[in-house]
């Protein structure tokens, strides 16, 4: 299934709900750190938990429910809420739209347009979860980019 297909099927409840939480993983080595390998899991006011994940780069994974996308053996993990500042002004947001945004990968001189961007628009600002490097990565944006391949609606 493509992503697009795959970001309907995931996100079609979500539209109209209100974001009211999220948790990240971190895992224990010497000190508690972020794990930004595992998914990060979105709680709306309607019961919906979305969890996505970015793997191998341009690979998104996306789940309605507590699943992971690999097996953490016997790692000591921790799920702590709702510990990103920059994305914390989104809490309260009810959900617009979800689209795919795309950046550039290079290879030898060649720039390789690949998706990996999920771009959530909440009436308090746009969410975006990217690939960083086989890891998601999170900032806040004022506005809703441009050139995005909208999803939902």
């Amino acid at each position: 299934m493509n992503k697009v297909a795959v970001i309907q099927k995931v996100f079609g409840e979500s539209m109209g709900a209100t974001l009211v939480g999220y948790s990240t993983a971190e895992i224990f080595f010497d000190q508690w750190e972020p794990w930004n390998d595992l998914p990060i899991r979105l709680v709306f006011d309607n019961g919906q938990i979305i969890a996505v994940a970015w793997s191998k780069f341009d690979d998104l994974w996306l789940s309605n429910d507590l699943s992971l996308p690999f097996d953490i053996y016997d790692s000591q993990v921790r799920w702590v809420e709702n510990a990103i500042d920059d994305i914390n002004q989104l809490l309260g947001g009810v959900i617009l739209s979800v689209s795919l945004g795309q950046d550039y990968l290079e290879v030898e001189e060649q720039k390789i347009l690949l998706d990996t961007r999920l771009i959530i628009e909440t009436d308090r600002g746009v969410m975006d979860i990217f690939d960083a490097l086989d890891e998601n990565g999170y900032a806040y944006l004022p506005t809703r980019p441009q050139n995005l391949t909208q999803c939902v609606p």
